[in-house]
């Protein structure tokens, strides 16, 4: 069992890379749309309480972990099974924010981008 789980049709489970431990963050946010009236007055106005998002990051992929990533950004939701700040561990039904990171290592014959290194990529409930 990894830490970070996933699956296109709850059924099937595959593991994703391991996070470095600082850069794991289970927490819940809110959906909002929220703003300011021409006074500086706040409206407040709260969509969706209590949506699940990961923030991950990563010290260094190879190039197919990192393509395993973008598969996940390409898709429009998927299941994610992960250990909350409670210590539970739960499945939510999430899309991937954007994979960013940078190419350490290209093959020179190839052009294959072969290392990224401090990648990160966030999961946010659907």
């Amino acid at each position: 069992m990894a830490l970070l789980e996933a699956s296109y049709d709850n059924r099937n489970w595959f593991d994703l890379p391991t996070p470095l431990s600082e850069n794991y963050e289970p927490t819940y946010t809110h959906l909002e749309n929220s703003y300011r009236d021409a006074n500086g007055n706040l409206h407040r106005d709260i969509q969706r309480r209590d949506l699940a998002k990961v923030t991950t990051g990563w010290g260094t992929l190879n190039a197919s972990q990192m393509s395993l990533l973008q598969s996940l950004y390409d898709k429009d939701f998927f299941y994610l099974k992960f250990t909350d700040n409670y210590g539970n561990r739960v499945v939510k039904k999430v899309y991937a924010g954007p994979l960013t990171g940078k190419v350490k290592y290209v093959n020179k014959f190839t052009y294959e981008l072969v290392q990224r290194t401090s990648v990160a990529m966030n999961f946010i409930e659907y």
